[in-house]
């Protein structure tokens, strides 16, 4: 890098590893946001699976209560 701009204020193996640090967060950033992104959705048939398994755990929680549509 010579003399010049970065690598003059951290040298030569500290650009290295920045460079390195930066791309890591890249990597890892873009795995939490992909997580993050696919969660939130769900096909069709695993949103009424889903739904199923909740009405019967509030029917074995509370049997006296009305199921609510």
């Amino acid at each position: 890098m010579g003399n010049t701009g970065v690598g003059m204020l951290l040298g030569d193996l500290s650009v290295k590893t920045v460079w390195l640090l930066c791309l890591g967060v890249l990597v890892l950033g873009g795995a939490i946001w992909y997580g993050v992104w696919r969660s939130g959705h769900l096909r069709r048939s695993e949103r009424a699976q889903l739904d199923r398994n909740t009405e019967a755990a509030q029917r074995r929680d509370d049997p006296q209560k009305p199921v609510t549509r």
